[in-house]
């Protein structure tokens, strides 16, 4: 009887020590299952072979996919090297410390996201391995910031040594000019010459100086974009201007066979901004667009120039029917030093300089466009 006793009073001891493991158990998956839910950082858990078994809320608002998405899927399938990361995971198993590295996941939209992973796997009683947690540190903004001050300290550079270049670009710019200038008037002197040379003379003379002042511009926008200053605004037909900006580019375009269309308002279209700075970013977008369609390898091409006004703002648009702009460099193509053209060929410059000089003067430029069809460019300036 006593035996009898003292077996109930150690079933009942067990009784009580399972029930206070289970109600240790639920409280330990419920901590578990707060902190998946709560996390900022993406944890995840795999089987032994790698597949997900468990993905936390921090994980579906950095990579955008939601469990439903991810659950059965292998991790490895997640990230930009599924081969590395899989030899990650399986050194994780062979250590008996986590594994921390750096590891580039794919966001459900294409993006890069930027992870620190610490790796733990998981064993049973028997040391037999049961699965891997992953613990994901997002450092995608670190990252940027990383590239942004690389960026700045290259940019920061040319700003020390552009002062040097445009020294040294104006000294024979100033010369040209004045020579322009004497030779204009020795031609206007000229006696002998037939009035068709004469003119001839005088319109090579007029373009000498014309193309001599807008190199001096370009150098002041140089400057102008590492040293912010004021735009000089006044008002002028911004029809007009785009007529201009076309005659500079008359060298290039007659030796190829590109169709200019002028789509026009009737009448002209006034602002009051900066001709010559806004002349500058309207060269360059055109000539992209000349870039574009001679990549294209077609035998013709066409480049429209519309304008029209919209409230107000003036709204500027340049059509290309070039080889267009891939999804990838749409996301980079106004980053500093970011260029699709082969080394000689483009510095990665033009374009946040161009949009540079846009915010500067109040408006924003956009584009839209698609691979083997062409390419839009928008800039939308305020009328005043």
């Amino acid at each position: 009887m006593e035996s009898i006793n003292s077996l109930q009073g150690q079933l009942k001891k067990v009784s009580e020590e399972l029930s206070r493991q289970r109600v240790e158990f639920h409280q330990t998956k419920a901590y578990l299952q707060s902190i998946l839910q709560n996390s900022n950082d993406m944890i995840f858990y795999t089987d032994e072979s790698g597949v997900l078994s468990s993905f936390s809320r921090g994980g579906e608002k950095v990579l955008g996919y939601t469990w439903e998405e991810v659950a059965g899927r292998f991790i490895k399938d997640l990230t930009y090297d599924p081969p590395a990361f899989e030899k990650l995971m399986a050194d994780s198993r062979d250590k008996e410390s986590p594994v921390r590295t750096e590891v580039n996941f794919k966001h459900k939209y294409g993006r890069t996201v930027y992870f620190v992973v610490s790796l733990i796997n998981l064993t049973n009683t028997k040391g037999q391995n049961v699965g891997t947690v992953g613990i994901c540190q997002d450092i995608t903004l670190r990252k940027k910031l990383q590239e942004d001050l690389v960026q700045i300290d290259r940019l920061a550079e040319i700003g020390r040594t552009t002062s040097g270049i445009a020294h040294e670009i104006n000294n024979p710019l100033a010369v040209i000019s004045e020579i322009s200038g004497w030779a204009g008037t020795v031609v206007s002197d000229a006696e002998g010459l037939r009035q068709e040379d004469k003119e001839e003379l005088e319109t090579a003379v007029k373009r000498i100086e014309e193309q001599t002042k807008r190199c001096q511009n370009i150098t002041r926008q140089i400057l102008g974009f590492a040293r912010y200053s004021e735009p000089a605004k006044t008002s002028f037909d911004i029809n007009e201007l785009l007529k201009e900006a076309i005659t500079f580019l008359n060298t290039e375009l007659k030796h190829e066979r590109i169709k200019i269309v002028l789509n026009f308002g009737e009448g002209p279209l006034s602002i009051h901004s900066d001709p010559k700075i806004l002349e500058q970013v309207l060269v360059n977008l055109v000539t992209n667009a000349i870039y574009a369609i001679k990549e294209k390898g077609s035998k013709q091409g066409r480049i429209e120039l519309k304008t029209t006004k919209k409230g107000e703002k003036a709204e500027i648009m340049i059509s290309d029917d070039g080889i267009g702009i891939s999804q990838e460099d749409r996301e980079k193509i106004f980053s500093l030093f970011y260029t699709t053209k082969p080394p000689g060929k483009g510095t990665g410059l033009g374009l946040p300089i161009c949009q540079n000089i846009i915010n500067n003067l109040g408006g924003d430029m956009t584009f839209e466009s698609r691979v083997g069809e062409g390419t839009t460019f928008t800039v939308s300036i305020p009328i005043s």
